[in-house]
This record gives structure tokens, sequence and C-alpha cells, in this order.
């Protein structure tokens, strides 16, 4: 997912509404906040829905395929790459809408394998991980339902570490990314707090994107 700052290179976000003071410091703030983070970009193609980040847990776990990483081990965490986002249309998302995200996701993590397996110092990775906003128990079913489909497991996370305040914060700055890369998804985008955890191992990954691709190839 190559540069933390490789779209700063290529202008404006192709999502951008317009531009303006508002979008620049956003965007602007998030380059910012990925740098220092270490967030960058796997692929550079325009189809990309994600970036990456190489972390290291602090707890244990044990995923459904009976993969095991214990705590202190890296793992790589997703992070939405807002501006590649599908634009929703003035009518709303609708079947095109879908239709394209679910290509769109489909590229991103047969990309992502194919990544893993060109980059040998990733090696130790053994677990793919993220964390979604989301409202409450029902809006997480309905995430998790959708991103089995793509080889995830989901859990609503009751130990989320951060504070109120961070968290808010946290929801603030996810509404104004939003607000300047694909506006008309904000009145889908209210704050939220709750988190879910999603995760999938690399070997299932792998298996699933590595394989799918060989086959279309």
């Amino acid at each position: 997912m190559i540069s933390p700052s490789a779209d700063c290179a290529r202008g404006a976000p192709k999502n951008a509404s317009g531009g303006g003071w508002l979008q620049w410091a956003v965007f602007a703030l998030d380059r910012r906040i990925r740098r220092r983070m270490g967030v960058y970009e796997y692929t550079v193609h325009p189809q990309c829905l994600f970036r990456i980040q190489v972390v290291r847990l602090d707890d244990s776990l044990v995923l459904a395929d009976g993969s095991c990483v214990a705590r202190g081990n890296r793992a790589l965490v997703l992070h939405l790459w807002n501006e590649q986002m599908p634009v929703i249309g003035p009518t709303g998302p609708t079947l095109a809408w879908a239709r394209k995200a679910d290509r769109a996701m489909d590229f991103s993590l047969r990309e992502l394998a194919r990544y893993l397996t060109a980059h040998p110092q990733l090696s130790d990775i053994a677990v793919i991980c993220g964390n979604m906003p989301v409202i409450g128990c029902a809006q997480a079913k309905r995430l998790a339902r959708i991103l089995a489909r793509y080889g995830f497991e989901a859990a609503v996370d009751d130990s989320d570490r951060r504070g109120l305040l961070h968290r808010l914060g946290d929801g603030v700055f996810v509404l104004m990314l939003v607000l300047a890369a694909n506006p008309r998804a904000v009145r889908s985008a209210v704050l939220r707090c709750c988190n879910m955890r999603v995760f999938v191992s690399r070997a299932a990954l792998e298996q699933r994107y590595r394989m799918g691709a060989a086959s279309r190839a």
C-alpha cells in the first residue's frame, strides 16, 4: 500500500468534491497522522481500498481456522483509504455502487496477498486485522455478515482501551475524512464510538485470494 505520502504527489483525491481549505486541512492532517503511525500504501492502483500498518499485538489471538498469534508478535492492520472509496451518487448507494465496491474489495485483498508473497521481510505476519467503528450490535452483525464473504471474522471489542475523549476525537476525524472524500456518504457515517475488530489469518487470505487470482489468470 510504497510511501506514506505517495498521494501527495498525485494531487487532489479522486473522490474530492471541489476542494476548499477544509478538505485541504483534513487530508494534510491525515497524511501527517499516517506518517507518524507508519501507515502506507501497498499498491498505487486507484481501485485499492486499503492502506496497511505493521504493529505488535497487545493480546494473543486464536482465530477460527486454528491460527494462533502470541502477544507481542507482529500483525498487519488495514486502514480504509477513504479517497479511493467508490463515490456515492445523489440517490445514495445503488446496486451498481455495491457491485463496484465489491470488485474493489476483492481486488484490494488479492493485491494484499500478492504483496505479502513478494515481501519476505513480512514473512512473520500471520494475521491481518482492522478496527471498524459501528453503531451498536445490530449494525455490527450486518457488517460481520458482509465481511464474512471476504474471509473475515469479527468481534465487538468490549475492551477498547481508548478513553472517551479519544474515541470521540477519532469518530469526529473519521466524519471529516468522509465529508472531504465522499460527502454523500456522511448521512450514513454518523458519529460511531463502538468498535468492531475484524481478523483474517494470512493462511486464509492467501488461500482464498492467491488461488483465486491464479484461477482467473
